[in-house]
């Protein structure tokens, strides 16, 4: 994409090039609250309680058949941590679907902001997936809850350094106690080649690393029409300056229509996703916000085409006019 691409007045109907108007971005907010609102719904849990037959009521009886003892108490620790981080992990990536909602209305328009929250929300569903996966035995997902914890641990002593001892003693306390909780559960640790690194942990032969690389599950977990995007999302993160520079204009900054729109492409992908992975875990049949998600998207793509368009051919009508009539 270059510069050049904005000299002719025919290239500013297409899509990229197209400013956000008012109308666009009302339309665009409007179908992630529907989103958002959906997903709150299905991810209440029914007033009968969960399936018996779910993944999550299957691996509670396991965990509760284990004879009395530290690890039986551990390892329950460890899969309480996945549902809880599991719920906290989906707040988070709600809260940030609202945030974008507002965002995109904001006047002047959004450059960048939009691919940055749509990739808060994405990571969030996606590393939720990679904690409630159903396909997944129950000692890899402790296993995932084991470097999870001590990912945690880690990052709380990193943290504490800059706040003084205090704080740093009580990260490292913090530690103590999930190095406790992990030898008691049966993890093991696994180190580097060099033997100098704490890479991940291992339970009853299942491994799982520390620093989970989110980037390389998420290709396979965005449906197909999403897919590809997560590239687009992080570039927007770390490439700021060149995109706020890129849309500075002699009247202000004018933020693009593809920016909005791949934004909510994302999160729309991240969220359906995010739902059927929810349900499959705790045996909740989400077919219907699903099928309602999927006739809201397939409503909101031509007609936000429209209006993406409409308002952007009706004011530089007079210069597509002179450049059809050129030719």
């Amino acid at each position: 994409m270059t510069d050049s691409v904005n000299d002719t007045p025919l290239e500013d109907t297409r899509l990229f090039c197209v400013p956000i108007n008012e109308y666009f971005a009302k339309d665009c907010a409007e179908v992630l609250n529907v989103y958002r609102r959906i997903a709150e719904s299905a991810l209440d849990v029914p007033d009968e309680g969960l399936n018996t037959e779910s993944v999550f009521c299957r691996e509670v009886d396991v965990l509760h058949a284990l004879p009395d003892s530290p690890l039986k108490e551990a390892r329950g620790q460890l899969h309480s941590l996945i549902v809880d981080g599991g719920w906290l992990i989906w707040a988070h990536a709600i809260d940030h679907v609202r945030a974008l909602e507002h965002d995109i209305l904001m006047k002047p328009p959004p450059v960048w902001s939009p691919l940055a929250l749509a990739r808060v929300t994405l990571e969030g569903c996606a590393f939720n997936a990679y904690l409630y996966d159903p396909s997944i035995t129950l000692t890899q997902r402790l296993a995932r809850s084991a470097s999870m914890r001590m990912a945690e641990a880690q990052n709380g002593i990193h943290a504490s350094k800059g706040f003084g001892r205090q704080e740093k003693d009580y990260a490292e306390g913090q530690k103590a106690e999930a190095e406790q909780l992990l030898s008691d559960a049966g993890a093991v640790p696994k180190l580097s080649r060099r033997g100098d690194k704490l890479v991940g942990y291992t339970l009853d032969g299942e491994e799982a690393p520390l620093n989970h690389t989110i980037s390389s599950q998420i290709a396979s977990f965005l449906p197909e029409w999403a897919a590809g995007s997560y590239p687009l999302l992080s570039g927007a993160a770390h490439g700021r300056p060149w995109m706020i520079a890129r849309s500075r204009s002699k009247t202000g900054l004018a933020g693009e229509a593809a920016t909005v729109m791949a934004a909510v492409m994302v999160v729309m992908g991240a969220m359906e996703s995010g739902i059927a992975v929810w349900g499959g875990f705790f045996g909740v049949d989400v077919t219907e916000p699903l099928s309602q998600m999927h006739s809201a998207r397939e409503e909101f793509i031509p007609r936000s085409q429209v209006l993406a368009h409409a308002f952007q051919i009706l004011a530089q009508g007079p210069q597509i006019l002179k450049a059809l009539n050129d030719e």
